[in-house]
C-alpha cells in the first residue's frame, strides 16, 4: 500500500504547488527563480543551460542541477497546457517518450524525450517544491534537417569518366547520424560489386559534407542517386551515362533550341522596327 500511496501524495503535493502562484502562465514571459545559494534551502545551479536544440527523429535531454535539494520534490512541466511530466522519479503521463533520468546520488534531473518530434518544440519548466517554489525554464528548439546535393538535380556524366557528387548537410556534426548514399535504392559503398566506389566524409560543427566517387562511368551508372543522412530529409538527383555521340547529341540539341529563340527574337524586333508595308 506504501508503494502506491508515495507516487500519489507526491503527485498530489505538486498539483498542489503547481496552481498555488505559478508564474510562469501562458501568455507570460518565462523567467527563472534561481533560489538563494549558500543557505540550506534549494536553489539551481546557475550553469544549468536554459537553451536545447535537439533533431527530430533523436533524444531531447534537458538538464537540471537542483542543490541542497533535501526531501523536496523535482517536477517537469510542459508550459503549452500545464501537463505534470514528471515528479521526483515518476512518470505521470502516457506519452513514454518521457522520462526522467537521475543519476544515484547526484544533483541532476534530466527529462529525457526520446524521440523528439517537431510538436515537442517549446519551454519545460523544471520546478523544485519549496516555499516560495523555484522555477528553471529550458527552451526546447527542435530541427528538421534536410540534405542537398550541389549542383543541378539532373546532370549528364561523359562516359568513362568519374562521378562524383557532393551532399551537404548544414547542422551540428553530431546530429547527422550516418550518411548512405543509394542508387535506384541500392546502397552504395566500399563493398559495392561494381567496385570503384569511395565515399568521403567530412564534419565540421556547422555541417556535414559526404562526397560520392564512382570511377569509370558506365551506362549502367545511370540512375537517381540518393544521399540520405539518418537524421535529415535526404536528397536525390537523377544522373545520366552518355557516351561521345550522346554527348555531343545533348549538347546540339541544347544548341539548336538556344539558336531558334535568338531567331524567333530577332525576327520581333525587324518587325517591329521597319515601317509598314503600303496596302
Amino acid at each position: 500500500m506504501t508503494s502506491l500511496t508515495s507516487p500519489l501524495l507526491t503527485l498530489l503535493s505538486a498539483l498542489f504547488s503547481l496552481t498555488l502562484g505559478y508564474s510562469s502562465v501562458l501568455g507570460e514571459e518565462p523567467f527563472i527563480t534561481w533560489g538563494r545559494a549558500n543557505t540550506n534551502t534549494a536553489y539551481f545551479d546557475d550553469t544549468t543551460p536554459t537553451n536545447v536544440t535537439a533533431v527530430v527523429g533523436q533524444q531531447a535531454s534537458l538538464p537540471c542541477q537542483v542543490l541542497n535539494l533535501d526531501k523536496k520534490d523535482v517536477s517537469w512541466i510542459r508550459q503549452r497546457d500545464l501537463h505534470i511530466l514528471t515528479v521526483g522519479i515518476y512518470t505521470y503521463t502516457s506519452d513514454d517518450r518521457f522520462k526522467v533520468h537521475h543519476p544515484e546520488g547526484s544533483d541532476e534531473w534530466y527529462l529525457n524525450v526520446d524521440p523528439v518530434t517537431f510538436r515537442d518544440a517549446g519551454v519545460y519548466e523544471c520546478q523544485v517544491s519549496t516555499s516560495p517554489k523555484i522555477f528553471l525554464p529550458v527552451l526546447l528548439t527542435v530541427e528538421v534537417q534536410q540534405a542537398r546535393i550541389e549542383g543541378p538535380q539532373e546532370v549528364y556524366i561523359q562516359s568513362g569518366s568519374t562521378i562524383k557528387l557532393t551532399c551537404l548537410v548544414n547542422t551540428h556534426s553530431d546530429n547527422v547520424g550516418a550518411v548512405t548514399w543509394f542508387r535506384d535504392g541500392h546502397e552504395l559503398d566500399y563493398d559495392s560489386p561494381r567496385g570503384g566506389v569511395s565515399i568521403e566524409i567530412e564534419k565540421t560543427p556547422s555541417r556535414t559534407t559526404s562526397k560520392l566517387f564512382l570511377t569509370r562511368a558506365v551506362k549502367g551508372d545511370s540512375g537517381n542517386y540518393t544521399c540520405a543522412p539518418k537524421f535529415a530529409d535526404a536528397a536525390s538527383v537523377l544522373v545520366h551515362v552518355v557516351n561521345g555521340e550522346e554527348s555531343a547529341a545533348v549538347h546540339t540539341a541544347a544548341g539548336g533550341t538556344i539558336t531558334a529563340d535568338l531567331w524567333v527574337v530577332a525576327l520581333l524586333l525587324i518587325l517591329a522596327l521597319c515601317p509598314a508595308f503600303p496596302r
